[in-house]
């Protein structure tokens, strides 16, 4: 229906479908709500790769099980040279359409993501060092 309507009044956006279904006002808002939805998904995730990367009190990180406890194991620092690099450069964009490249990344990236953890269970659970996972949940109660 969105997509419909998109082409039926010639949108090139989704704030330019808001304005002419709603008006300026309700543009402006939705706009102000896709940031705001954005800007948490982004602090999410550096907060999952800052913990995931980095090292803590409870768990060993990424890089301090490949390249040792140094200077960049650092949650905070790992976060910013991140930001910096990797993020950074996208707000340079002129159009939307540049990320294209950057989505197709990811997805490649999340596969290659999914396959390397499923291989990694697979022969822990051949090696039997984990248990076979449960289909169904147990209903059996401890006496």
């Amino acid at each position: 229906m969105l997509i419909r309507f998109a082409v039926s009044c010639k949108a090139r956006s989704y704030g330019e479908v808001v304005q002419i279904a709603m008006g300026r006002t309700a543009r402006v808002l939705s706009e102000i709500c896709i940031i705001v939805n954005n800007a948490g998904v982004l602090i999410v995730y550096l907060i999952i790769m800052g913990d995931v990367m980095s090292s803590s009190v409870r768990h060993i990180g990424v890089f301090d099980k490949w390249l040792g406890h140094v200077f960049w194991d650092h949650r905070k620092l790992l976060v910013l040279v991140v930001m910096v690099v990797f993020l950074a450069p996208l707000c340079v964009l002129d159009r939307i359409d540049s990320l294209s490249m950057t989505s197709a990344a990811s997805v490649a990236l999340t596969v290659v993501f999914v396959v390397v953890c499923f291989a990694v269970a697979f022969i822990k659970l051949i090696e039997g060092k984990i248990e076979a996972p449960r289909m169904s949940p147990d209903f059996t109660f401890p006496d």
